[in-house]
């Protein structure tokens, strides 16, 4: 296969060698044409110099001194001749006996005519012989007086094949030279393309540890700077779909081992009823209990996974109402004093100003019982529980702080992931399903606003912040 380097090389040899030879055979067609033309427009040109010079000058020999030097500028033979042929000045020595060869039929012809009057157009011709051509210019100066000029031009023939033997030479150097220059310049102009197919077919290969490296500012800058952007943001992607993935795959596991303990429990409590293990009407409500509560524990797990899932998929749309948020707290820790008491926990709570919050009063009690649910269940010794409320920068925090053992640093972010627990043993000691921080997350994301979890001095703290004022959805 060709390399860019090798195409983009041979095409600007392929170029200089057309050019060349362009050059060469442009030459050889119309170099001699175009010289002609050229000295045709000189000899007119002279010959009108001439013509006003002769006519204005009073001074014959003054005139003849500025035609000499007129001719002798141009490399011109300058001859005038009277009606009858008899020279008026020549620029050069000539002898009667030459005065055929130098006019000759054409020119004889074209004098002819002036003096009949058939004819007061400048004449102009080559005029061929077997040592030299000549280009001859005849024009009439008045009535009487004739005006003949020639100029060699058979050094042109000799001229385009010097020209065009040095314009081979010259071309054979530059292009020797070029070919140096443009192997030079092809390999830097295409290592930046290289560079970017490597580093795409590495992209193609999900490797993304190899960037562009792209200084110009130009397209192949600019390209090599998206080729950067879509493997950053190919490996963000990628990096984030494969976590996803290994989250629902934990998702699944740990929901089959949520439901397989129940379900065991169930299953053995059945056998038991339907084999008549259950003698007396005592045991026989134990049974009937366990298997009540394992229902339960299946059906809140159900109905969190179901919520979760509602709310992530967007299905499930505020309820916003305006309601006190001292007094919402208030109620909301009433449901949890029978289990307080029983485990004598403390709970305190602290209330700043009352305010009114616009927000999904169920979602937000969701939210707060999880909380203080997730406090109950890992508060130390001292037992000791604070919720707290205060705005903060146009926001309403409600926080839950419990005392007992930090979150590892490394572990804070990962807790509102759903189904994550850092208790990896899973025991059945604490009542967790792994979900209940996730959907306060949701609830958080829902209304425009953000939780959090952190360590202090003595314990854990968990808050989650909505806005004051809230936009309905």
């Amino acid at each position: 296969m060709k390399t860019i380097k090798t195409k983009l090389f041979l095409i600007f040899m392929l170029l200089m060698a057309l050019l060349i030879l362009s050059g060469i055979l442009l030459n050889s067609l119309f170099l001699e044409h175009y010289y002609i033309y050229k000295n045709k427009a000189i000899l007119i040109s002279t010959s009108q110099t001439i013509k006003d010079q002769y006519i204005s000058n009073s001074n014959i020999e003054n005139s003849y001194d500025s035609i000499d030097t007129i001719s002798l500028s141009y490399g011109i033979d300058t001859l005038i001749v009277d009606e009858n042929y008899n020279i008026e000045y020549n620029s050069f020595d000539l002898k009667r006996m030459h005065m055929k060869k130098f006019i000759d039929k054409p020119t004889y012809q074209a004098i002819s005519n002036f003096k009949n009057g058939l004819s007061q157009n400048t004449v102009l011709y080559v005029r061929e012989n077997e040592s030299k051509n000549k280009l001859v210019c005849v024009t009439n100066i008045d009535n009487s007086k004739y005006l003949i000029l020639t100029k060699n031009v058979k050094t042109i023939e000799d001229s385009v094949q010097i020209a065009n033997e040095f314009y081979l030479i010259a071309g054979l150097i530059v292009f020797s030279a070029g070919s140096l220059f443009i192997l030079f310049f092809s390999k830097k102009i295409t290592k930046p393309i290289v560079e970017m197919s490597n580093v795409a077919e590495n992209i193609s290969n999900l490797e993304f540890d190899k960037i562009v490296h792209v200084n110009s500012q130009d397209e192949i800058g600019a390209l090599g700077e998206s080729i950067n952007k879509i493997s950053y943001k190919l490996n963000k992607s990628i990096n984030e779909l494969k976590r996803d993935v290994d989250r629902r795959k934990s998702f699944l596991r740990n929901i089959s081992h949520e439901l397989k303990t129940p379900i065991g429990i169930i299953k053995g409590y059945s056998e038991g009823l339907k084999y008549g293990l259950a003698k007396d009407k005592t045991k026989i409500d134990k049974y009937c209990s366990v298997l009540v509560e394992e229902c339960d524990k299946m059906n809140k797990l159900i109905q969190e996974l179901l919520d979760y899932s509602l709310m992530e998929d967007g299905l499930i749309k505020l309820n916003i109402t305006d309601f006190d948020i001292n007094e919402f707290l208030n109620d909301a820790l009433k449901r949890f004093t029978p289990i307080l008491e029983e485990q004598k926990i403390n709970l305190t709570l602290n209330c700043s100003e009352s305010y009114i919050l616009k927000a999904d009063k169920e979602m937000l009690e969701k939210a707060l019982n999880n909380f203080i649910t997730n406090a109950i269940k890992y508060t130390d010794a001292k037992k000791s529980i604070i919720v707290t409320s205060q705005l903060i920068e146009d926001n309403i925090r409600i926080s839950v702080f419990n005392t007992g053992k930090s979150i590892p640093e490394n572990e804070l972010k990962n807790i509102w992931d759903v189904y994550y627990k850092i208790d990896k043993a899973r025991t059945r000691d604490v009542d967790s399903h792994g979900i209940g921080l996730s959907l306060v997350k949701l609830i958080a994301t829902l209304h425009n606003g953000n939780c959090k979890a952190e360590n202090i001095e003595n314990g854990v703290l968990f808050f989650i912040e909505i806005p004051l004022v809230h936009c309905e959805n």
